[in-house]
């Protein structure tokens, strides 16, 4: 079990906040990405360079609409060029004006305008010029007007702009692309008694704010994309770090949330700047919460945006943190802001390092466990993606809008590789090249190539094969681990199974060519580690490693070199031992979440006593606790009820979440004890959820009685939701149809809506999903979309397409594309009921074999001639127990054909 580390939506990135917002994993392993008819995406030229934009702006909140003049200085890079293209969606223009030089007046400029681009005329003999532009808009992206309604009475009245990737178009003329970096200014009128922040310093004086005038000045460069405006009521808390000013704002009456949420910053601020060399950027960090904002965080230069499920009260803060997204926002100040993608296919090198600096945080803070457990929850997440929604290479042009590759494969896969690069170049190396790559791209854009040469420079090491194969190329290792012990042998055999017919493709999409990489072996024999490393450069290799005795275990794969699903086939005893015995708990782990698959009674109580113990890594206890549940014998439920309310809430939610495993009143009975009462937000939840995946109809009343249970970010109602849809009870589908509504908070919504599908796929579930399309939260309409997927039926065809015609955001025109090419099957519910049936029998399974356990134990001789509980050489057996062993194998030899 890898229990989510992150809890957060984030910039651009799908949510995580729970088990609705997984990836679906419908669509066949290795489906392409790139959907039909989608063009490769070049960098556009760049014949003007936009140096500096000045903003004048009028915020007329209640029509939603803004309004001014926008100054842009453009300088000249192609001699020849007579037309400046500026982007600005849906302007109603007043003027354009031209002037050449820095002296004289605005003349009316020959201009073209479309309703998408601004074409500009430029003179010949023009080096330099500025261009006016006056103009009105009601944006319908990139800036944002909220206010309450009779629905939604608790809604702060709020501006906000959200300018990545390409939005910034809508409210300010610009060259929206990341390859345009210019310095900013802002004048804004906001409402009397509103505060506005934007990015750079403030300017504006206390007469011209008690007016509603704010003004700001950003004299670095900085792409369009991360242009900040937000307007309304806040309360402001001042920090400080290393000479940079922090202020923290929050909306009024959550001064102690915010103090409680924000407050490991300076010491991010500290830790960034000493592991990359470069102190943070700028002379201050403004972070600012906001309400219904479409991403989790966004990283404007020097002005951070939060959604407002950062902020953590008493309860949620038990379990719940914010540093991985105060960290990852942060981070992007170094690496996206200071030194920027060229063009989004690059984007890795923004999301991939914001990403994997919040590992480099959990592991100054918390340690090289929690950093280790991170990065494997990353791999986890990027797989889920690859072998269910589609792969790609991390660098990739094949996109309809920017917002498509902002996935798993971009943030997940990419931190994953800097993770790899880490390993391999060793501390040194790596952080003095990517002190390199910083300072000498500072302030400018950079590709992949940039990178990979500042670390070979750094190290003087040749990486351009790491790179083709990880960051260039599609797909990921699959390897199958076998391990053997003959004599003085260790027999290790490797099958890459991706690599279905053993040939490199110079053109695969698929990611099913052969990797070269080296498998690390820690050998243990008589408490002594030895480390062992073979290349394996084929589809299959077998390596034979001399060893003086059997050892007491192996750890494959120790420090989590090979991002790749790697499975392993190993003796229980060796198993057994690891899970006591090994010196990390990465290799404690690995053991556990290999010994769900076994069902003896030594591997049974082995996971037991690792669950019991106290003082281990809470990872290692969440993975034996998970294993359990794949038992799903007797013994294996007794030790996971005597540990339902271990003190440790992370562990106590894994022994929920495996609880849910069992259909049986004894597990029931427990989650419904943690589903009405514990401490933590998200235990609660999680016993909710698994509740109702033990299908006892008791639990029906429980879950209805949470239903509506006010909690952090509406995690409480979303866990009894995902529960009713788990219980299939035909009772719940009228309290899940109600829970969809608009005025119910955005993540209960989004959980009734996924919910639906699992309750039946009728008409009624169908229409009630087709209206909701319109809705305006993103997540929201994504979610939407799959549920259609998932009831499958093909009439919705016709609203998702009508739906797509009109659809602005890129992320939901992506899902409704890929839910057209999928809807036309009627094989998706099928495919479900046999997956079902496919549990229940396993779940039988592991019944009887749990039974054939303490029969063959009963038949057991007792302890004789020093031969502890029963155990004997084949040779020294007494007939009456041979006869009896051969018996029960060879029930289970018919079992396993009946199966």
């Amino acid at each position: 079990m890898s229990l989510e580390h992150r809890l957060h939506d984030r910039c651009a990135c799908g949510s995580s906040l729970s088990s609705y917002a997984q990836s679906s994993a419908s669509a066949a392993s290795g489906r392409p990405f790139a959907l039909a008819g989608v063009q490769r995406v070049y960098e556009r030229p760049r014949p003007f360079t936009v140096t500096h934009i000045a903003l004048d702006l009028r915020l007329d909140v209640p029509k939603k609409s803004v309004s001014g003049e926008a100054l842009l200085d453009v300088s000249r890079v192609d001699a020849r060029a007579k037309e400046l293209a500026l982007d600005a969606v849906g302007f109603d223009l007043a003027a354009v004006e031209l002037r050449a030089g820095d002296e004289g007046g605005f003349v009316a400029a020959e201009h073209v305008y479309d309703g998408q681009t601004l074409r500009v005329s430029i003179p010949e003999a023009a080096a330099r010029v500025t261009v006016r532009v006056r103009y009105s808009a009601t944006p319908r992206r990139g800036l944002y007007f909220l206010a309450p309604d009779e629905h939604v009475r608790d809604r702060p009245a709020q501006v906000w702009s959200q300018c990545q990737d390409e939005d910034a178009r809508h409210f300010f003329p610009c060259i929206d692309k990341p390859h345009n970096k210019q310095s900013t200014s802002l004048r804004v009128e906001v409402p009397e008694g509103w505060f506005a922040l934007s990015n750079g310093a403030r300017e504006s004086d206390e007469d011209e704010e008690q007016g509603g005038v704010y003004r700001y000045r950003l004299d670095d460069p900085h792409p369009s994309y991360l242009f900040t405006l937000v307007a309304g009521e806040f309360e402001r808390i001042d920090d400080e770090s290393e000479g940079v000013r922090l202020h923290y704002f929050v909306p009024k009456g959550k001064t102690d949330e915010g103090k409680r949420t924000f407050k490991r910053t300076p010491e991010m601020v500290r830790r960034f700047g000493e592991l990359t060399g470069v102190a943070y950027p700028w002379k201050s960090y403004s972070q600012i919460v906001v309400s219904d904002f479409i991403f989790g965080g966004m990283e404007n230069t020097t002005a951070t945006t939060m959604y407002e499920h950062i902020l953590l009260d008493e309860r949620a803060a038990i379990d719940v943190t914010a540093d991985d997204l105060i960290a990852h926002e942060l981070a992007h100040h170094w690496f996206g802001d200071l030194v920027t993608c060229r063009d989004w296919s690059h984007a890795w090198l923004n999301e991939g390092f914001a990403t994997y600096m919040e590992h480099v945080d959990r592991e100054g803070h918390l340690g090289r466990d929690e950093y280790e457990h991170g990065v494997r929850g990353d791999v986890a997440s990027y797989i889920g993606e690859a072998q269910g929604r589609y792969r790609r290479p991390i660098v990739c042009q094949d996109y309809e809008a920017p917002i498509d590759i902002f996935d798993r494969h971009l943030y997940e896969k990419g931190a994953c590789v800097l993770h790899m690069l880490r390993l391999e170049l060793g501390d040194e190396a790596f952080w003095r090249g990517v002190n390199v790559y910083l300072t000498r791209h500072a302030r400018g854009i950079v590709e992949t190539r940039d990178l990979m040469r500042a670390l070979e420079e750094a190290s003087g090491r040749s990486l351009e094969r790491f790179f083709e194969q990880w960051v260039f190329r599609a797909g990921h290792p699959e390897l199958e681990v076998k391990i053997d012990h003959e004599g003085e042998a260790l027999i290790v055999t490797v099958k890459q199974a991706q690599a279905k017919d053993g040939k490199e493709k110079d053109k695969d999409d698929t990611g099913t060519h052969v990797f070269a990489l080296d498998l690390e072996l820690d050998i243990v024999i008589d408490g002594e580690v030895r480390r062992e490393v073979r290349r394996v450069e084929s589809q299959a290799a077998t390596f034979t490693i001399r060893v003086p005795k059997r050892p007491a275990f192996v750890v494959v794969d120790p420090e989590l070199r090979i991002v790749g699903d790697v499975r392993v086939e190993c003796p229980a005893d060796l198993l057994r031992a690891q899970l006591a015995g090994a010196s990390t708990a990465r290799g404690r782990l690995l053991a556990a979440s290999l010994m769900g698959k076994l069902d003896d009674p030594a591997t049974t109580r082995a996971l037991g006593a690792a669950l019991a113990k106290e003082d281990e890594f809470w990872g290692v206890r969440a993975e034996a606790a998970s294993a359990l549940g794949q038992i799903r014998s007797d013994d294996a439920l007794e030790h996971l009820l005597a540990h339902a309310r271990t003190a440790h809430a992370k562990v106590r939610r894994a022994v929920a979440a495996a609880l849910g495993k069992f259909r049986s009143a004894k597990a029931a009975d427990a989650l419904k004890g943690l589903t009405l009462r514990d401490e933590s937000y998200l235990v609660e939840a999680e016993a909710a959820r698994a509740l109702g995946a033990t299908r006892q109809s008791a639990a029906f009343d429980t879950l209805i009685e949470v239903l509506d249970r006010a909690s952090w970010a509406d995690i409480v109602r979303a866990g009894a939701l995902d529960g009713l849809a788990a219980l299939r009870d035909e009772r719940a589908q009228a309290h899940v149809l109600t829970r969809t509504r608009y005025g119910i908070p955005t993540r209960g919504r989004r959980a009734a809506i996924m919910a639906l599908p699992k309750l039946g796929t009728d008409r009624k579930v169908r229409e009630a999903l087709e209206e909701l399309l319109d809705q305006s939260d993103p997540y929201l309409k994504v979610d939407v979309v799959r549920a259609l997927v998932d009831v499958g039926d093909t009439k919705s065809r016709g609203p998702l397409a009508r739906q797509l015609e009109r659809e602005l955001d890129g992320r939901v025109r992506r899902r409704i594309r890929e839910a057209l090419r999928d809807l036309g099957g009627a094989g998706k519910r099928e495919a479900e009921r046999l997956r079902e049936e496919l549990d229940s029998l396993r779940s039988e399974h592991a019944e009887l074999k749990a039974r054939l356990g303490k029969i063959e134990a009963l038949l057991a001789p007792k302890e004789t001639n020093g031969q502890a509980n029963g155990i004997h050489r084949d040779g020294d057996k007494p007939e009456a127990e041979k006869e009896a062993v051969e018996k029960g194998k060879k029930r289970k030899k018919d079992e396993r054909a009946s199966r």
